[in-house]
């Protein structure tokens, strides 16, 4: 659910979406946003067009989504086609339904799961949108059997598909869960639900579209995350040892935001960044706060990201798709890769001689020690403008390059690592050059 500091910008984004341009400029397109799903969905749908009217063009489609098998043969007509920047789905309510004589389910769990699993595959690959889904609303199954439909909807088996979905779920960051179930049971499913025990009243839907368009709209927005930021030009150069005590710093922007901006995450504020530069090189320096400091490789362009790192990404030309990724650890060796293209093989850009990368980090605790706490590491780096020679090495003042800071944060052993970046990256990959933020760089503060 949303903070209310969250509920607030919500409103206020609504009212700045409806007001007409000061210049009488055209405004741009709307973003595309697709509800599918069942007729719980076709109930709070408009609630949901009437809170987003004037931010987001919502597409509701007029047939029942029905269950995961009809979404999955839908999803190019319903969803794909539309280009859409968020996906809100959902399905299970059909796929429970029980046959009263037989007692077999529409569709049974195991089918259900991997209909998600490929519902989920198909939106990640074959669209740029956040995903959103929401779980089966609660049924009563007294009123539902008295209706005689000739098949039953029981709560126990709405848990076990919710159950099952999130189990699908988990295995992908990429989706974020707008829990409609819990929201039923905070109503009060025993007056929020209508005469035949699943569908709902008409301020039911409403607040089951409030919710929708809050899920929505955070998925729209996003955590904070650093879409622009300035590099500016160093007085001094500074010295390259890991302390980021030299003064030159203290001039440089500070860049704080590092969500998982795929699963709408913040990570804290533990990450802090600056970048310099001068007619010599770029020099990067970062603090982050870290209770387990773990590292891998020994050598130049291993795999560190197998363990804590530091990782710069920068594009300087938005027209041509070459790239470089650098990489620091906890025991400061280093990973140099400039990418011609995405999807180069690493062992071929592995073997190529160094660039000029030079970083050194500090740490404040013991690094590959389990079970001690630990408190964070420092790097500080410079990379020369021949490392850019072949997009034009060093730019010039006013010039923007496209660029992502992130970090790979290890906790204890058998956990996952925490995946931040600086950037609002739509999904969980670093290489997503369209998603970078913008580095301008400019001459020395005055």
């Amino acid at each position: 659910m949303p903070t209310p500091a969250r509920r607030l910008t919500f409103l206020a984004a609504l009212a700045l979406s409806a007001a007409p341009s000061a210049r009488g400029e055209e405004a741009p397109p709307k973003p595309v946003v697709v509800l599918i799903g069942d007729s719980i969905r076709l109930g709070y749908a408009p609630f949901v067009a009437e809170r987003l009217k004037g931010l987001a063009e919502v597409v509701s489609p007029a047939e029942n989504g029905g269950d995961s098998a009809n979404v999955l043969k839908h999803l190019d007509e319903w969803v794909i086609r539309r280009k859409p920047a968020v996906v809100h789905f959902n399905a299970g309510l059909h796929d429970l339904k029980t046959d009263s004589k037989t007692g077999a389910k529409q569709v049974g769990l195991d089918d259900y799961k991997k209909n998600l699993a490929e519902i989920v595959r198909r939106l990640d690959q074959e669209t740029a949108a956040r995903l959103v889904f929401a779980t089966t609303t609660p049924v009563d199954d007294g009123r539902h059997k008295a209706r005689g439909a000739g098949f039953d909807r029981r709560e126990a088996d709405v848990v076990a598909y919710n159950r099952a979905a999130r189990e699908i779920l988990a295995k992908s960051p990429i989706v974020a869960v707008d829990d409609l179930h819990a929201l039923v049971e905070n109503l009060g499913p025993a007056t929020a639900l209508g005469r035949d025990g699943t569908h709902y009243t008409k301020e039911a839907y409403r607040a089951l579209g409030d919710q929708v368009a809050r899920a929505v709209h955070e998925a729209l927005d996003g955590p904070p995350v650093t879409r622009e930021a300035v590099c500016r030009r160093a007085a001094t150069p500074p010295t390259v040892d890991g302390k980021l005590d030299d003064p030159v710093w203290e001039a440089a922007a500070v860049i704080d935001r590092f969500p998982a901006f795929w699963k709408n995450a913040e990570t804290g504020n533990g990450t802090r960044a600056r970048l310099l530069w001068d007619d010599d090189a770029l020099y990067f320096a970062a603090t982050m706060t870290d209770t387990e400091l773990r590292s891998f490789g020994t050598k130049r362009n291993d795999t560190l990201w197998l363990g804590d790192v530091f990782e710069m990404f920068l594009k300087p030309d938005e027209d041509k798709p070459a790239y470089y990724e650098f990489q620091v650890n906890p025991k400061s060796v280093l990973l140099e890769l400039p990418f011609e293209q995405r999807g180069e093989d690493f062992h071929k850009l592995a073997a190529l001689p160094p660039w000029g990368l030079s970083a050194v980090a500090v740490c404040d605790g013991t690094v590959d020690t389990p079970g001690d706490r630990d408190r964070g590491w420092t790097v500080e780096g410079r990379i020369p403008w021949k490392a850019f020679a072949r997009t034009g090495g060093r730019p010039k003042p006013g010039a923007a390059w496209r660029f992502a800071l992130c970090r790979y944060d290890y906790g204890p052993e058998g956990t996952a690592p925490v995946l931040m970046s600086s950037a609002p990256l739509r999904r969980p990959s670093f290489h997503r050059y369209e998603d970078y933020g913008l580095l301008r760089f400019e001459g020395p503060l005055r």
